[in-house]
């Protein structure tokens, strides 16, 4: 077989896989995402480009799920799609791609959704408090993050402390990533800042595989924090040159 001949196999071969993809329904796929644990309903379109009107998956219920295959993904070795939905009072969209090596990336990630819908463990901070997601890459190989580009904010988070019974007014927090190539194992590091509210905060939060958690940070209380909040930094770690306190936390999620 000639090289002309194999080419022209290749193409006959590819032009034949995209096209049944063009035609495989997305109702097809139900017995791949019932085997994962997922439940959806609605389904339609197809494999290429469909939707479903709910999905499910663990604590978390996507509705009005939209997806479209990137075949231009496929020239890097990817197999990819653009992904849009709604959350319950929120949404989110991006674009997810596969690599042969297992490699997992969701490109250009916008998400917003209460917290509490997102991050259920979270609870003793709900409320009105928002959890919002702009990240320009994320990645994951061998079941840990490689790389994250971009920012995570939490907004409105009422902190709980008890003597304050509620009083305590919310406060913003941002987390900062830009780490690309991670080795594995590596722990993944974040910037952490505040964007407004009772206390100051700068600070770096470490996430290590597998669910490990450890916050350095300095924290300072704004003339605007009540009384009691004043009184609990005072004991809450070494005075730092600014008049912060520092502390750490540490843990598992």
């Amino acid at each position: 077989m000639t090289r002309m001949h194999r080419t022209l196999l290749f193409t006959g071969l590819a032009s034949l896989g995209l096209s049944l993809l063009l035609l495989i329904p997305a109702r097809t796929v139900l017995p791949l995402l019932t085997k994962s644990g997922a439940v959806t309903s609605g389904l339609a379109g197809t494999v290429w480009s469909g939707s479903a009107r709910t999905l499910s998956a663990g604590p978390l219920r996507f509705d009005q799920l939209r997806w479209q295959f990137e075949p231009w993904q496929l020239l890097r070795g990817e197999l990819g799609a653009h992904i849009e939905g709604r959350l319950p009072d929120g949404f989110f969209s991006g674009h997810v791609s596969r690599s042969l090596g297992g490699r997992l990336v969701i490109r250009d990630i916008e998400a917003a959704a209460p917290l509490q819908v997102l991050s259920p463990g979270m609870a003793s901070l709900t409320g009105n408090s928002q959890l919002s997601i702009r990240m320009q890459q994320i990645a994951w190989l061998d079941g840990w993050v490689e790389t994250a580009i971009g920012t995570v904010q939490l907004s409105q988070v009422v902190l709980p402390i008890p003597v304050l019974a509620g009083r305590t007014p919310p406060g913003n927090y941002i987390i900062s990533f830009d780490s690309e190539s991670l080795a594995a194992g590596t722990p993944l590091s974040g910037k952490v800042a505040d964007g407004g509210g009772p206390l100051e905060i700068s600070g770096v939060l470490n996430l290590s595989p597998p669910r490990s958690y450890e916050l350095s940070a300095t924290v300072k209380a704004r003339d605007t924090a009540p009384p009691e909040l004043v009184n609990i930094l005072k004991s809450a770690g070494p005075r730092a040159p600014d008049g912060g306190r520092e502390f750490s936390l540490a843990g598992s999620f």
